[in-house]
């Protein structure tokens, strides 16, 4: 259940964005913070956002963290692209 678009890097290039589970330390890379403060994040929103399974957040948890802190900026979607293509799957 892989749905990809373009990311956005620093530099310019473009790179893939793949819609998949992730865990705390690739979620905070998106974000730009170290882990330990994503955690923080993630602690105050924990209710809406549910536990995690092993050590990966589901596609239905990141779409809640993508709505909840908004949206990398290092990605070039947009919140609304991502639904559309969680819905797709």
């Amino acid at each position: 259940m892989k749905r990809e678009m373009t990311k956005a890097e620093e530099n310019g290039k473009a790179e893939i964005f793949i819609l998949k589970p992730y865990n705390h330390k690739q979620l905070a890379n998106f974000y730009g913070v170290c882990w330990v403060t994503f955690q923080k994040w993630v602690k105050r929103h924990e209710e809406e956002i549910g536990k995690k399974t092993g050590h990966f957040y589901s596609i239905k948890q990141v779409l809640v963290i993508f709505k909840i802190f908004g949206m990398p900026k290092s990605f070039r979607v947009s919140l609304s692209e991502v639904e559309e293509m969680f819905k797709a799957a």
